[in-house]
């Protein structure tokens, strides 16, 4: 296996052409040769190769060409005569959106099909679960070797596929989707890096126009979690915090327990 891993590792070290694909976040690794050919060929530069992909996994046909990302940010503001426009009042981060366009084309295959791919970014915007469980839909990682990517998980919000050329029977076999893909962040205990403890405490400054809800959800990723940070610091009246005070932050694992 070792053997078999290490002849494949070396494929795809000649290639250096990486595949950029979807994954499904509850995807569970594989280990031995087997994910080393897997890794081989998500590299081989051929269309319509890997359309067979596992169930948790859509490697793209070509790499995208472009891809967009986008973020906001939502304030509110309240009427003020010495300050222009109202005084702002920052509510909330939004989630960082990723988007963009890809083309499927399976042109060169004997029997050329697109749709199994595209199907299912259409079925992995669907809840997870059985009817009735209310799960929402599978969380989806991008990889395409870029860092910037490394911990951005998301649920596909909307796919937009226009099929553009068809075998004589009317199958696809070439298209053009555009995906958009809104990131999450789910509450992980932070680690300190010399101590390893995971409830390490910190201590925020609050700045002109903060909330203890948006510290909550600046520190913690939850307002939710405003409670946990009122009883850390002894505070009765939540709306009494004031720009300059020292708010001392519970750790996420202490603050979820707290809420």
């Amino acid at each position: 296996m070792d053997l078999a891993a290490g002849a494949a590792g070396a494929v795809v070290g000649l290639l250096k052409h990486g595949k950029a694909k979807l994954v499904r976040a509850d995807a569970k690794p594989e280990s031995g040769a087997s994910s080393a050919l897997s890794s081989v060929l998500a590299a081989l530069p051929i269309p319509g190769l890997g359309r067979d992909d596992k169930d948790t996994e859509l490697t793209f046909m070509f790499n995208p060409t472009t891809y967009k990302l986008s973020q906001g940010v939502e304030v509110q503001r309240s009427p003020s005569k010495w300050v222009p426009g109202g005084k702002i009042e920052y509510l909330h981060t939004g989630p960082l959106k990723l988007s963009m366009e890809l083309l499927f084309d399976d042109f060169a295959s004997a029997k050329g099909d697109v749709t199994p791919k595209i199907n299912k970014l259409f079925d992995w915007q669907r809840p997870s679960g059985e009817p009735g469980d209310r799960k929402a839909p599978p969380f989806v990682k991008f990889e395409w070797g870029n860092k910037q990517f490394e911990n951005f998980t998301g649920i596909i919000t909307s796919v937009d596929a226009a099929y553009t050329v068809f075998r004589k029977d009317g199958t696809p076999i070439q298209a053009k989707v555009t995906i958009a893909i809104e990131g999450t962040k789910a509450i992980k205990p932070g680690k300190n890096p010399t101590s390893h403890a995971v409830d390490m405490r910190r201590v925020h400054t609050v700045i002109e126009g903060e909330t203890i809800q948006s510290v909550a959800y600046a520190e913690l990723g939850e307002p939710g979690f405003w409670r946990a940070i009122a009883d850390a610091n002894g505070i009765d009246d939540p709306l009494r915090v004031k720009p300059g005070q020292a708010l001392l932050i519970p750790s996420a694992a202490d603050a979820a327990r707290n809420a």
